[in-house]
C-alpha cells in the first residue's frame, strides 16, 4: 500500500517499526520553489527577530507565527515522517512555548500528569487555571535566574536525542537530555511515534557537579504516557517544523546544523 512504499523509502517497516539499515544511504534532495524559499527565509529572519519566539513584541510574534502557518501549507516533502530528511542534527530556533518545551520529555509529563489538579489556591488564582503541571512550569519559566541555550535535536537510525542547555544561577549550565525511540506512525506518514526512555543531566559545572551524570529513567516513571506523537508539518534539507500531534498548539522549528 501507500504506506508501505513511503516506510520502505524511509527504511522503515509498515508496522512502524525502527529504521533499517537501508536508511544509512543519503536521502534524494527535495524541489523547493523559489517563493516557498522567500518564504523559508522569512520565517529565519523572524525566527531569530523573536528570540526563538521568546520575544514580548506582540506584532513581531504574530508575524513570525503567520509565516511559519503559511510554509507548513507548502510543504515540499510527501510523507515527512517517512523521510530520510528527518536525519541528523539540528538547532531550535523558534518555540512557541519555553525552548525546553521541544523536549519530548514534557509532551510525555503532561500526559502523564493530564487532570491531576493544583492544591494551592494562591497558584491557582495567581497564574489562572487549576492544573497542577501547567502551574509548575509556569513558576519556572518565571524564575529570573534561569537561561535556556542551545536546543538540539538528533534523529539517526530510529533514535531521537533532545538537549537544551540550561544554566540556573548560581550553579551554572548543564545538558538536559532525553532520549527516545521513534518509528513512523503506520497509520499518518506525517506523525513520528516517539517513546521517552531516559533523561540525563550531563556536562554540569562544577559547582553542579553532585547532579552531573544524573539519569533519569522517565520511561518508567512515565508508563503509557511515555508515548507521544511528532506531527512534522514542514521538512526540507534545511528546515524542519513539528508539533505535539496532541497538543497541536505547541510548535517547534528546528534548522539543520551544517
Amino acid at each position: 500500500g501507500g504506506d508501505e512504499g513511503a516506510g520502505a523509502a524511509a527504511g522503515i517497516g509498515p508496522g512502524g517499526e525502527g529504521i533499517t539499515a537501508s536508511a544509512a544511504a543519503p536521502a534524494p534532495a527535495v524541489v523547493v520553489d523559489p517563493e516557498v524559499i522567500a518564504l523559508r527565509e522569512e520565517v529565519l529572519v523572524l525566527a531569530a527577530a523573536s528570540s526563538r519566539g521568546q520575544t514580548d513584541d506582540g506584532a513581531v510574534l504574530q508575524r513570525c507565527r503567520r509565516a511559519i502557518e503559511d510554509l507548513e501549507r507548502e510543504n515540499p516533502t510527501p510523507d515527512p515522517a517517512a523521510s530520510r530528511l528527518l536525519e541528523g542534527q539540528w538547532r531550535l530556533i523558534y518555540a512557541s512555548e519555553d525552548p525546553t518545551r521541544c523536549s519530548p520529555f514534557f509532551w510525555a509529563l503532561r500526559k502523564r500528569m493530564r487532570g491531576i489538579s493544583d492544591p494551592n489556591p494562591l497558584s491557582r488564582a495567581f497564574f489562572g487555571g487549576d492544573d497542577l503541571l501547567e502551574n509548575t512550569l509556569a513558576f519556572t519559566d518565571l524564575v529570573p535566574i534561569k537561561t535556556v541555550g542551545v536546543a538540539t535535536q538528533r534523529l539517526e537510525r530510529g533514535e531521537l536525542v533532545n538537549q537544551v542547555v540550561v544554566g540556573v544561577f548560581p550553579t551554572g549550565e548543564s545538558k538536559m537530555t532525553t532520549t527516545c525511540s521513534y518509528s513512523l506512525d503506520p497509520t499518518d506518514p506525517s506523525v513520528l511515534t516517539l517513546t521517552v526512555q531516559k533523561t540525563q543531566v550531563l556536562g554540569a559545572s562544577l559547582a553542579a557537579s553532585f547532579i552531573d551524570q544524573f539519569s533519569f529513567p522517565s520511561g518508567e516513571f512515565l508508563g503509557d504516557s511515555a508515548r507521544v506523537r511528532m506531527l512534522v508539518t514542514y521538512l526540507d534539507d534545511r528546515l524542519r517544523i513539528v508539533r505535539d500531534a496532541d497538543r497541536q498548539a505547541a510548535c517547534f522549528v528546528f534548522c539543520r546544523d551544517s
